[in-house]
C-alpha cells in the first residue's frame, strides 16, 4: 500500500521529504499494517470513521489518532488529508484544488432531509444535551420537513427511506429499520455536522425555501438540481 521509494516529495507548504512515511510504516507491526490498510479503505469509501458506532470503529478511530502523521502523509499523495475531531470523528477531506474528490451529489430532496437532520442535531447539541448518543424521531423529522412546505412536490414517504439509507452508508446516521414504527429512532452521528459547508448550504436552503413556497404540485423532476456534500462520489 505504500511506495518503496524513499525520496518522494509532495507540496504542502513547500517541498517536504517523504522518506519518513516508510520509516513510520516499518515501525508498525504486521497487524497494525493491516489496520492501517483497513482504515484507509474505510475513509476512501465512507469519508468518516465515527468512534461511537461500534467497537470496530472505536479501534480504528484511536489507531488513526495515534498515527495521524502517517495517515496524513500517505493520503496527501492522493490529494486527501484527514481531520481528527475531539468529538470522536475522523474525516477525509480534499487538500488539492486540482482534484475533485470526496463529494457525493445529493438531489434536492435528499439535500433538504440532510439539512433537517443537521438542524435537529445542532439544536440538540446547543440545547445542552448530555446524551452520548444524539437521536431524533420520525415525527421530529417530519415536523422539520414541513417547514419547507413541499406542497406535493415530493412523495416524502417513498423517498425518505432511500435518502436515510444513503446517509447511513456514509456514517452520518443510523436507523434500525427492524424496530416497530413507534419505537424507531434516527441516531445522529457527530459526523453529520461536518457533512456540508455551512455557508454554501445556507445559500442552498434559502433558495429552496423560496422555490418550495412558490411552487405548486410538481413531478419529481424538480430533484434534478443537485447539491454537493462531503462524501465519496460514486
Amino acid at each position: 500500500i505504500l511506495s518503496n521509494q524513499t525520496n518522494l516529495r509532495f507540496g504542502i507548504g513547500g517541498q517536504k521529504k517523504m522518506s519518513t512515511i516508510n520509516e513510520m510504516w516499518d515501525d508498525l507491526t504486521t497487524s497494525e499494517q493491516l489496520v492501517f490498510k483497513k482504515c484507509c479503505r474505510r475513509l476512501l469509501k465512507e469519508t468518516f470513521i465515527v468512534r461511537d458506532i461500534d467497537d470496530d470503529n472505536r479501534k480504528m478511530f484511536f489507531f488513526v489518532k495515534s498515527n495521524e502523521g502517517l495517515f496524513s502523509d500517505y493520503l496527501n499523495l492522493m490529494g486527501f488529508d484527514i481531520v481528527v475531531k475531539d468529538n470522536g470523528v475522523v474525516m477525509l477531506q480534499n487538500n488539492s484544488v486540482d482534484v475533485v474528490v470526496s463529494k457525493q451529489r445529493f438531489n434536492k430532496f435528499q439535500s433538504i432531509i440532510l439539512c433537517c437532520l443537521w438542524t435537529l442535531y445542532m439544536d440538540k447539541v446547543q440545547s445542552g444535551s448530555l446524551s452520548k448518543q444524539i437521536t431524533t424521531t420520525f415525527p421530529e423529522l417530519n415536523a422539520e420537513l414541513e417547514k419547507f412546505e413541499f406542497k406535493g412536490a415530493f412523495d416524502v414517504k417513498s423517498n425518505l427511506k432511500t435518502a436515510l439509507q444513503l446517509f447511513a452508508r456514509y456514517n452520518l446516521i443510523f436507523v434500525n429499520w427492524n424496530a416497530p414504527d413507534k419505537e424507531r429512532l434516527i441516531v445522529l452521528y457527530p459526523s453529520i455536522q461536518f457533512a456540508l459547508d455551512e455557508s454554501e448550504f445556507a445559500t442552498f436552503v434559502t433558495s429552496v425555501r423560496e422555490r418550495m413556497m412558490n411552487a405548486g404540485p410538481q413531478s419529481e423532476d424538480v430533484t434534478d438540481e443537485d447539491f454537493d456534500a462531503e462524501g465519496e462520489e460514486e
